[in-house]
């Protein structure tokens, strides 16, 4: 293998510290060639960079147009660009570069420091971000744009054409048409996803010294999460008789609605519900021996409820502090809003890289039929800068993809950088990844970050692929490496969930409070050192881990 991958950038000079943060969880394995021209590099990038121009953060003259430096693909691992998330801290009002640090990347040993820069200073900057903020301070309804966009996408979803009767060329021209939609929506899931961390902030800020558990139980049962629907609907499913004409029928019609959803959505060469449909149906097979109690109804309902007791309890606590009394009300609403903005522009994107998918697993399907690709997910071995070429002479691409997909598969079994500064190191520098961990003892406390409150022991359940048949039993508590939208319906049965990676607004956080589940987030190989049937306890207020009983 050469020592860089043939989708890498170069770092910027400017802004040169990189960091797999965040990202991780989203894009835990290298990304597709052709999933990061189609989407990443073309679109997210550029879209990313246009959220940043709205919220103020950074100025068109000081980073680079034709490559982004807001992200980077280094070894074919997606990074953010940690330069330029300091500098969003050095440049908002009442708070620092540090901050960012202490919310992205702790205590982590290969962070370096962060080295102030003349062009930092710009008080123009600060003006739009306090401009920004007081949006969202003042908001008082869902905005229409984020609605209109989801009109776009529904609108394109309902104009693809029958793409197994077009022709290959129409197929490439179909998804690279997508591009220009992605870095849209792309622009509002940075302005949304960020605004998102405010309502939640000031509620913490507010109630964290009255109550530990209050922020989180006040923005649990939120209503209107995007990742709720779909996971009704698997339940609804899991009612119906299968195989009988009503479930054939709702399920199609599940596909038809959800079937942008999958393991890893972000890479549009992984293969979703609707062109995999087995990890869906695996979590439909494990929901019938869920009872009512257990209804993604019911849960809701009771998160619901415990959310409107912690409002009525921090207003009483907060009844003779009129300033506090009017920052919980402010918090209130803000999170009301824009927690669920967060999923909504996330749904929103993935149904925009969903139509780039389809068109190119249709022609990867086609070229495997004709013997020119082992499986279909080969063709997005390739650049889009090769794709004409391909189809004019595909068998020219056999060897090029043949060891491309040693090479690809190389780069999965390494581990990669948690920083880059400056220069990405060469890959055959970089170490393989290894199972050993140490083992756990009864008693011992792993510490993550506070989910969603709640305390609970019961049964671990280790799950590191959302379509393992096994399920999960209710009441037992969900240990997995990372989750993704595909994950959501696991979250029904389990009484409390614990995952390796996360932030405070990520996936796992937002559908656990949302279902009223304890949660522990960023507890580092818990998948790996927690024994399956393991008896833990989980306490989400304080973000632990307890080991109680090994089995």
């Amino acid at each position: 293998m050469n020592e860089t991958w043939i989708t890498d950038w170069i770092p910027s000079e400017r802004f040169p510290m990189y960091t797999r943060s965040n990202v991780g969880e989203i894009m835990p394995n290298p990304c597709s060639p052709l999933g990061w021209d189609l989407v990443w590099g073309n679109g997210v990038a550029f879209g990313w960079m246009d959220g940043h121009f709205r919220w103020g953060s950074s100025a068109p003259d000081e980073v680079n147009h034709e490559q982004p430096d807001f992200i980077g693909c280094f070894g074919g691992y997606v990074y953010l660009n940690m330069s330029l998330i300091r500098l969003v801290g050095e440049r908002s009002p009442g708070m620092s570069a540090q901050q960012m640090d202490d919310i992205l990347l702790g205590s982590h040993p290969d962070v370096f420091p962060h080295i102030p820069h003349p062009d930092d200073d710009r008080p123009e900057l600060a003006e739009k971000i306090e401009a920004t903020m007081a949006w969202i301070m003042t908001t008082t309804e869902e905005p229409n744009e984020l609605m209109e966009d989801r009109k776009k996408v529904s609108d394109l979803r309902a104009d693809r054409p029958d793409l197994k009767t077009i022709p290959n060329n129409e197929l490439v021209n179909r998804a690279r048409s997508v591009t220009p939609y992605i870095r849209e929506f792309f622009e509002r899931y940075y302005v949304y996803g960020t605004a998102s961390a405010v309502g939640p902030g000031l509620l913490g800020q507010v109630c964290g010294e009255l109550d530990p558990s209050l922020p989180g139980r006040l923005i649990s049962g939120l209503d209107g999460i995007d990742s709720v629907p779909m996971t009704r609907d698997i339940w609804e499913l899991s009612r119906l008789e299968e195989n009988s004409p009503e479930f054939i029928e709702s399920f199609a019609s599940f596909l038809k609605e959800h079937g942008s959803r999958g393991p890893g959505e972000w890479d549009a060469g992984n293969p979703t519900w609707e062109v995999d449909s087995k990890p869906v149906t695996a979590a439909i097979d494990a929901m019938r021996k869920v009872d009512e109690n257990f209804s993604p109804y019911a849960k809701q309902a009771r998160a619901t409820e415990d959310r409107l007791a912690a409002e009525e309890q921090a207003k009483n606590a907060l009844t003779s502090d009129t300033d506090a009394l009017e920052l919980l009300e402010t918090g209130l609403r803000v999170s009301k809003i824009f927690v669920p903005t967060r999923e909504r522009t996330k749904l929103t994107q993935m149904m925009a890289i969903h139509e780039v998918r389809l068109p190119i697993y249709e022609l990867g399907s086609r070229m495997t039929n004709e013997g020119h690709l082992e499986e279909p997910n080969e063709i997005f071995l390739l650049l889009n800068s090769e794709l004409d070429d391909f189809l004019v002479d595909p068998n020219s691409f056999r060897k090029v993809i043949s060891q491309r997909r040693k090479d690809f598969e190389s780069l999965s079994s390494l581990e990669e950088p948690f920083i880059v500064n400056g220069k990405a190191p060469p890959i055959s520098e970089w170490n393989q990844k290894t199972n050993s961990v140490e083992p756990i003892q009864v008693g011992e406390i792993l510490t993550g970050l506070s989910g969603s409150p709640g305390e609970i022991t019961a049964r671990a359940r280790v799950i590191t692929d959302p379509g393992d048949p096994r399920g999960i039993e209710q009441g037992e508590i969900l240990v997995a490496p990372i989750t993704d939208p595909a994950w959501t319906p696991l979250f029904i049965p389990a009484g409390g969930v614990v995952v390796d990676v996360g932030a405070p607004m990520s996936h796992s956080v937002i559908v656990s409070r949302e279902f009223g589940i304890p949660c522990v987030v960023s507890v580092h190989q818990a998948a790996e050192r927690i024994p399956d049937g393991a008896l833990i306890q989980v306490d989400g207020n304080n973000g632990t881990v307890t080991i109680i009983e090994l089995p």
